[in-house]
């Protein structure tokens, strides 16, 4: 990741938000210094050794740092984790992703990981064990109050007087894992998701460190430690990157574990049949993991579910509800096999085709499994007469991805489909009896004579499918018979290409899109060949140029005209970098969510005498009782602003998310 002075700034500021700023100064030192001693670091930031190894240590408790020995070398470098500090903005959508995919105890379990940070199970079993004791003494506590003879029969009469019937304890108050068992169960879940892995000896290892450790153990294996020869260097690179995914691996090691000692999703499923129907307690069912097994977040894989909401956000936009809850089905299925959204250069690299994984498939009847039979499948298709149908073109395979493109021009593409579909017109155009979809975007559920036919289940889910796959944005690729995928990479391309146009649209307004989108089409062109494709006056032109240039959407590259370089005699062509733009919206969405930072710790300064009133053990819990309504009416201005500013800093998130990691 490039890290720029806009992010390191907002790593910084995100880290001083939630862990304060002792952590946050050391992390501003590493950022600006790079890889760093402890005696550098105490030079850095003033600090003593006890405070410096407090900071360390909450650090590297959260993930947050490299560290790395060098051969021979008695100090350890530390190196700034930006990758994970910027994921801890994501917080709020991981755990929204898991209560909803998981269910509310699953969301419980990863919060408590995030807080605590690197954990052991023995620890965290430990910690829900004296919550629950706690918890079941609270209620051993309020049972005694309800009968304090112990006979079973409520006491009604108090002094003499009718006891007041008491108030049942809301369900929300109950704990939401109730035993060491629902624990074991949730532990497994999140395993098996990938959402929880294993830490291992290399995981505080930089990816720079840890590929120059594995290329120099690979270069002594040479003669002279060198690497000579066409032939040499490609099975050194091989090595290099079989090496790689090894290390990789090492972190699915507690999945493994799972399924070696046979406790996979079914065999829990029979197992626990099988322990209610002898009379056995849940709670003796073995972890089977070390209980100094240390675990942590997998953000990689917890990118890739928050790829997949905001895939079936797109969907949805362009579809309707009921297909994208269709392509959301599907897209879990696929991230089943999926661990991370962008492959590495160098840990994929394949030297041969033939070594590269299939891409992972998905069958219609695997789709039509999983599928809630609740759901509608006939809401959001349309019905067109049956003899304006073309079967090839719409059940055509393609078997290949399309070809790799950073920017995708959609509009294009739309045109030359447009003139490919005029192109089909004169192909055989067959009656369609089983309701499949057309070429133009339409589906129809006519019979031949065009009176109205029922569809099965089943052809309803193939039109969806087919409907996702004649999108301009490719949502999906018929790949074969009855089996479905998709191209992440050019769909992500394209979906980039759609934000860029969309801010770009929103900063300059219609007119900068459409010179973009021609120069992006075009290539480099001068002025006058703008003008007179763009159709617009010069003047209006020259402004609209000027207004993309100045916000960093279009570059200028001079030409002279001759060998002598002369401003008056020199002609400048206009040109659209997709790159550069994307890392300009990029900086400038870094600098929004500061800016939003920088509001809130400004607001709190302000209304601190109110915030520190709330914090106090006799007002928390009952600010609408103990406070007067000046400082009511603060409050509740303030936290409504602090909802805008995190809510802000969400949405820009959203497109970060976009642009640099799906």
């Amino acid at each position: 990741m490039l890290v720029t002075a806009p992010l390191a700034e907002f790593c910084t500021l995100t880290i001083d938000e939630i862990y304060g700023e002792l952590p946050s100064r050391i992390y501003a030192s590493l950022l600006m210094r790079g890889r760093s001693t402890i005696q550098q670091l105490a030079g850095d930031t003033g600090m003593n050794a006890r405070q410096l190894r407090h900071g360390l240590a909450l650090l590297l408790q959260h993930n947050l740092l490299h560290y790395h020995l060098d051969a021979g070398s008695p100090h350890y470098f530390y190196e700034a984790n930006v990758e994970h500090a910027y994921n801890l903005a994501r917080t709020g959508k991981i755990l929204q992703m898991v209560e909803e995919t998981h269910g509310a105890a699953a969301k419980d379990v990863m919060q408590t990981i995030i807080l605590t940070g690197l954990t052991r199970v023995g620890d965290l079993v430990d910690a829900y064990q004296n919550r629950i004791d706690r918890m079941n003494r609270i209620k051993e506590k309020l049972k005694a109050e309800e009968d304090p003879f112990g006979n079973g029969v409520e006491s009604h009469e108090v002094n003499g007087e009718p006891k007041p019937k008491p108030t049942p304890q809301s369900s929300k108050s109950d704990p939401l894992i109730s035993s060491i068992a629902d624990l074991n169960k949730i532990i497994y879940k999140l395993v098996e998701a990938e959402l929880l892995i294993g830490v291992h000896k290399t995981s505080f290892e930089s990816p720079e460190d840890l590929l120059a450790t594995i290329e120099s153990d690979i270069q002594k294996t040479y003669p002279g430690g060198e690497v000579k020869g066409n032939k040499a260097k490609a099975e050194y690179k091989d090595k290099v990157a079989e090496a790689l995914r090894k290390n990789r691996s090492e972190s699915r090691s507690l999945k493994r574990k799972l399924e070696q000692n046979g406790l996979s999703a079914k065999r829990r499923k029979l197992f626990d049949g099988a322990a209610s129907a002898n009379g056995t307690p849940d709670g003796e069912m073995d972890l089977g993991i070390d209980p100094q097994q240390v675990m942590c977040i997998n953000y990689e894989k917890c990118l890739v579910e928050l790829r997949n909401r905001r895939l079936m956000h797109y969907a949805e936009e362009a579809f309707g509800q009921t297909t994208s809850w269709v392509y959301a089905s599907l897209l879990n299925l696929l991230s089943k096999d999926i661990s991370r959204c962008r492959d590495d250069s160098i840990t994929d690299h394949y030297e041969k085709d033939e070594e590269k994984p299939a891409p992972v498939v998905v069958t219609t009847s695997q789709l039509l499994d999983v599928l809630k039979t609740s759901l509608d499948l006939s809401v959001g298709l349309g019905q067109v007469d049956a003899d304006k149908i073309s079967v090839t073109a719409a059940e055509k395979i393609a078997e290949l991805p399309p070809r790799k493109k950073f920017f995708i021009d959609v509009q294009a593409e739309a045109d030359a489909n447009a003139s490919s579909d005029d192109d089909d017109e004169g192909e055989d155009v067959k009656p369609a009896t089983n309701g499949v979809k057309g070429v133009n975007g339409t589906h129809v559920t006519n019979g031949v004579n065009g009176t109205a036919k029922r569809v099965d289940r089943r052809t309803q889910l193939r039109q969806h499918l087919l409907l996702l796959s004649e999108s301009t944005q490719g949502f999906l690729r018929h790949c074969g018979a009855e089996e479905w995928t998709v191209d992440f990479e050019p769909l992500m391309a394209a979906l980039r290409q759609a934000e860029i146009d969309a801010t770009i649209e929103n900063t300059v307004g219609r007119e900068g899109v459409r010179l973009v989108r021609m120069l992006r089409a075009k290539g480099k062109l001068d002025e006058k060949a703008i003008m007179s494709v763009a159709l617009m006056r010069k003047a209006d032109m020259s402004k609209k140029l000027a207004e993309m240039h100045k916000y960093g959407f279009v570059q200028t590259q001079e030409v002279p005209r001759e060998a002598k370089a002369d401003v008056k005699k020199s002609f400048f062509l206009w040109y659209f970098d997709g790159t550069m733009a994307l890392e300009r919206i990029l900086d400038v969405s870094y600098k929004t969510m500061i800016h939003s930072l920088q509001v809130l710790d400004t607001l709190r300064e302000k209304d601190q005498h109110v915030l520190s009133l709330i914090k106090r053990s006799d007002v928390k819990g009952q600010e609408d009782d103990k406070l007067r309504k000046i400082h009511k009416e603060k409050l509740t201005q303030f936290l409504k602003l602090e909802r805008m500013l995190l809510g802000q800093i969400q949405r820009v998130d959203d497109l970060v998310a976009v642009l640099r990691d799906y």
